[in-house]
Formats: structure tokens, sequence, C-alpha cells
């Protein structure tokens, strides 16, 4: 059925992962039962609607390397009531799962991707259950290595894509792609490859016949102890049947380790893409899943240049994370439609006590949309305290805050209160 858009997969590949030995996997898990009280349940500027909310859920991490068996799932998420029958009871989470069969050793895989989430059904509006919608988007095929030296090989890979959306049929959209690659394995730790693909893209609204795309690049990958490094610069190539377009190719992830406690995290990207391709990307780079991705849900491509800084602290009793993001979304063919956007946030750990923990979270985000449509700018924070009351138990008191204002119409302030108990079978392993 549309609306179930849960794709077996995750489910079976739990089913996989748990049936093998109990040392080939390594598996976290906790639940969690949250009663909060909302002054702004509709969030909107007058007129506001408070309710009470239920909810119990948790979050899965499960991940298995083998030699002829690799995957990962991870899931967080919860099903909530309205006391006040606000809005009816829902299911609010995201999940990934990716699970690799060796079918002839390493020379020849399969792979099997899916991503589960949520979107806005409108960006300009605020997240409620009546403004975000299911979305599920499978990914499958075979990756095939021939080493034509010891250093040296060609990676051919294929790609079946299926994006199912709950109520935005015109983004529903399938995808067909290919690529090869000759890639030189300069050391143990660095490689470098040539790539060359071609990727079809078909949406199954009436009037929008998609597009291809095509692509050529050259790739580092480094990877020790103290980085992570991988640079793809090449051209692409848009062919569609309104728009005919070349640009560069732009691409860097790279994770340093400054010293024992400091890491550094930086991203950029300059790339044709299209709303499937952002909702994925965004489970995927998310530290935390769960959250309603930002997302515009039109059956076109962009262009998306994006820069992420990110800053990490690390220390027995102290963690802390500044995060910040910077990008332009650029449409050829819809009016109005591009928009600027930049944010930045931190979010601070301390445990004040061997069995009392405080978490401090702040995040601000600017949106600007077409002169035609305006902008509008977003605050939130929040306080968290995590009260250890047995070897897994946990009992917490959160409180929220979260204003957005500008000229888009849908300004609101909105206060939370929160209240859980939770069980951590893990929390020896971090503590």
């Amino acid at each position: 059925m549309k609306n179930d858009l849960l794709n077996p997969l995750i489910a079976g590949l739990a089913g996989v992962l748990l049936g093998l030995p109990a040392f080939a996997a390594d598996l976290d898990w906790s639940i969690e039962s949250t009663v909060g009280h909302t002054d702004n349940a509709t969030r909107v500027e007058t007129n506001e609607v408070s309710d009470t909310i239920g909810s119990i859920g948790g979050h899965i991490d499960l991940k298995r390397d083998g030699s002829r068996v690799n995957g990962r799932l991870r899931v967080d998420g919860s099903f909530r009531e309205y006391f006040d029958d606000t809005y009816d009871s829902e299911f609010l989470g995201s999940g990934a799962a990716n699970l690799r069969l060796g079918l002839i050793g390493d020379s020849l895989t399969w792979s099997f991707d899916d991503t589960f989430g949520q979107v806005l059904t409108d960006t300009f509006e605020p997240s409620t259950p009546e403004n975000r919608e299911n979305v599920n988007v499978f990914s499958t095929g075979p990756d095939l290595r021939l080493r034509l030296s010891g250093s040296t090989e060609v990676v051919i890979r294929g790609r079946y894509d299926d994006a199912r959306y709950q109520d935005s049929d015109s983004v529903d959209s399938q995808r067909v792609a290919g690529d090869i690659a000759l890639v030189r394995h300069v050391s143990a730790a660095t490689a470098w490859s040539i790539h060359a693909g071609s990727s079809s893209i078909d949406f199954d609204a009436p009037g929008n016949s998609g597009y291809d795309l095509h692509e050529i690049f050259a790739r580092l990958e480094t990877t020790s102890t103290q980085q992570k490094l991988t640079v793809d610069v090449g051209l692409e190539i848009l062919d569609s049947s309104d728009q005919d377009d070349q640009a560069p190719i732009v691409r860097l992830d790279w994770m340093r380790k400054l010293s024992p406690s400091w890491q550094l995290e930086l991203g950029l990207s300059s790339e044709f893409r299209d709303a499937s391709d952002q909702f994925v990307s965004g489970i995927a780079s998310a530290p935390q899943l769960g959250g309603t991705q930002d997302v515009d849900l039109t059956g076109q491509s962009f262009r998306d240049d994006n820069a992420s800084l990110g800053l990490r602290f690390v220390r027995p009793r102290t963690t802390f994370r500044l995060f910040s993001d910077v990008g332009k979304e650029t449409y050829s063919d819809v009016d109005g439609q591009d928009r600027e956007h930049w944010s930045i946030g931190a979010e601070a750990s301390r445990r004040l006590t061997p069995r009392l923990e405080a978490t401090l979270r702040a995040r601000h985000e600017d949106r600007s949309y077409d002169v035609t449509i305006g902008d509008d700018q977003t605050d939130s924070y929040g306080l968290r305290l995590d009260w250890r009351v047995g070897k897994a138990v946990f009992l917490g008191a959160e409180g929220r805050h979260e204003k957005r204002s500008g000229d888009t119409a849908f300004g609101y302030s909105e206060t939370i209160y929160l209240a859980s108990i939770s069980y951590r079978p893990g929390a020896d392993q971090q503590h």
C-alpha cells in the first residue's frame, strides 16, 4: 500500500543480522517512554492550542561485518498520542538499512539500501502532523571488481532506485544508474580513481519526462588513524526535455583528529540533485536520526551548492559539538523556488555527578527564498537532564523552546516540557 512506506528490507535486515552468531553482530539499542506538554501544538502565530503528548519509542543501531555478509541498520523513532485529540496518533522517526552480500567473495557483491523518514509537504509551513509525510527510497544492484594487478582494479557498479512519497505523488520516481571506475591503490591507506557514470531518472507525474545525468570525475581517498579524506573533482552533464546544462562536480568529505579530544569535520559539495537525493543525503549525514527533513518536494533537478563544518570535543565527562552549514539551491525551470540557507548550532553535555548528566542545545537557521516569497529564521534551544537510577534505567526531564519569524506568513513560538523513562542496555559501556 502507498501509506505503508517502510520497506520490508529494514525488518528483513534486522532478522538476518540478529540470526547470526552473537559474536558476529554489534547491537546498541534503547527504549523510552515520554509524556510532555506543548503550549502550541499546531504551531501558529495566534489562537494557539495546547496539548499533552505521550510517546513510546527508541533506537536501534545494529552492525555486522563479515566475509560474506555486511550490514547496518539504524532506526530512531516513536509512536505519539495526542491526549487532547489535536491530531491523530502518528509515528515519527527515520531509519537507514544497508546490506551487502558477497556472491563471489569481494569480486561480485550485491547491495540493498533502504532509507525511510519524514519530509515537510509544504516547506514554507511549520512541521506538524498535517504538514509532513513519510518517504521511502529503496536501492539495489551489483558491484563487480576485476583486479588487473595487485594494486589496480576496475569496478563496475549498477543500481536501481525507487522513491515513494506518501502524499506527493508527483515526486515518486525511479532511477537506473551505472558507472565504471579505474582504481589505483597507491598504498594500503591511499587510492586514486577515475569514474564515468550515467543515470536516468523517470518521474511518475504525467508530463514530467525526468532527466539524464552523466558525469566523469577523479577521486582521491585516504584513511589513517588521524584523518579520513575523500575528494571528487570532475564534470557532469544534465540532459532533460527542458534543460541541457553542464557544470563542475566538487565533493569533499574530510575528518581530521586535531588531538585525542578534538576532531574537525568538513564537507563541500557542488552538483546536480533532486528531492530524493537530498532526502537520502540528509538521513545519511544526520548525527542523530528522527528529525523531519527540509526538502523541497518538486520533480525537478536543481544545482546544490553546500558547505558544512563541525568541531567535536570528547572527554570522559564532557562532550561538545559545534556545527554549521551554508548552501544554495538553484532551479533552472521553477520560478521562486531558489533559496539560500545557513545555520549554526552547538550541543554540550556534562556529567555533573556519576549518575546525573546535563545536555544543552542551541541552533539558529536562516532561509531566504526568491524575492517573490521571502525569508524566515528559526531559533531553538533546550536543556535536558538524565538521572541514572539503575544499571540501565534513566529518568529524564527536558525543556525546549522554538521560535520562527520572517515574512513567509508562518511564524510561531512553542515551548515544550517533557518527562521520560528509558532503558539503555549499552549504558555501562558508555560510562
